[in-house]
């Protein structure tokens, strides 16, 4: 069975500290709105990184709030630690674990996979995880309003002392975090941001073709379809090349 990625507003992880640490089985946590989570999907932006012996530290933040989440030294792969700079669109999973030397409420979200995104694709995370968020409010409040419901569900209102006004907190979140999507604009045209980045970034030898890569792999472009635009820019004569891997203006 695959595992499920639960899309998960930010302001929900920075205040879960139920973890579930059994002998034998996988980590997971209950979140103040009644997931059992064992695996998390965000989308944010990267606000900071930092490198440390260990492992790195990235924070991610969305309209709701921030978390920081640890990568080890060799995992994921699908990116260049150079190219994770901020501020930058980015889509990771995640899991829980207890983090070394803490109580068993102490949480560490290690990173399994992250890749660069788009705008569009966060906007369309903040759908599902506020759609997602606004399915356990309905949960929570019938829970509340009666002596039955979902032990799990049960189980959280009673560790997070959970109240009607919780609740509304909670659902204007998910509205906050919907208030930031707007229509999309007009599509990037491929050949114009490139020679906007060469444009703004030139030097005496122009521009190497690493940190043009750099720069599209923020707008989600290939890197194959870069190198055939550039080199029809070449034969365009916009571009030219005045040493090996450096692009300049014409």
């Amino acid at each position: 069975m695959l595992p499920a990625y639960v899309p998960l507003l930010l302001f929900e992880i920075e205040r879960t500290d139920y973890l579930i640490n059994k002998p034998g089985k996988e980590t997971g946590v209950i979140s103040p709105t009644g997931r059992n989570i064992k695996k998390i999907w965000v989308t944010g932006t990267l606000t900071s990184y930092e490198p440390g012996r260990h492992g790195d530290i990235i924070r991610v933040s969305d309209p709701t709030g921030a978390a920081n989440f640890f990568l080890r030294p060799h995992a994921p792969e699908g990116y260049e630690k150079e190219d994770l700079a901020p501020p930058l669109f980015i889509s990771i999973t995640a899991r829980p674990e207890k983090e070394t030397g803490s109580s068993n409420t102490g949480i560490r979200w290690v990173v399994e996979a992250l890749k660069i995104t788009t705008k569009q694709d966060r906007d369309a995370w903040i759908v599902a995880a506020a759609s997602s968020l606004i399915q356990n409010l309905w949960m929570m409040k019938s829970s509340l309003n009666s002596e039955e419901g979902d032990p799990q569900v049960r189980e959280a209102q009673r560790h997070y002392r959970t109240r009607n006004e919780q609740l509304k907190f909670f659902a204007e979140n998910a509205e906050k975090a919907l208030r930031v999507i707007k229509e999309p604009g007009p599509p990037i045209d491929p050949a114009e941001l490139i020679l906007s980045i060469i444009k703004e970034q030139s030097g005496p030898r122009g521009v190497h073709l690493d940190d043009i890569l750099k720069g599209t792999r923020r707008e989600a472009l290939a890197d194959d379809i870069v190198r055939d635009i550039i080199r029809a820019l070449v034969l365009e004569d916009e571009i030219y090349q005045p040493a090996p891997g450096y692009l300049k203006l014409l």
